[in-house]
């Protein structure tokens, strides 16, 4: 594997770790060997992905089985 599939991999852990097993940043660091401060900086860029395919639109959902 590569280094960025490896970094591409490590970071989605990242994320579940915070978002589903409710793990600090600060364990993760530990886990993972690096600092705080990387773990927020990884974990702010990789929402901001997911937040970015988002459609935009109107909020509302569209309910095509009238």
């Amino acid at each position: 594997m590569t280094d960025n599939v490896l970094k591409e991999m490590r970071n989605k852990e990242i994320v579940r770790l915070i978002d589903e097993q409710k793990v600090t940043k600060t364990a993760v660091a530990k886990w993972f060997g690096i600092t705080k401060q990387r773990v927020h900086q990884i974990y702010t860029r990789e929402t901001n992905n997911v937040s970015d395919i988002r459609t935009s639109g109107d909020g509302e959902d569209n309910n095509t089985t009238q």
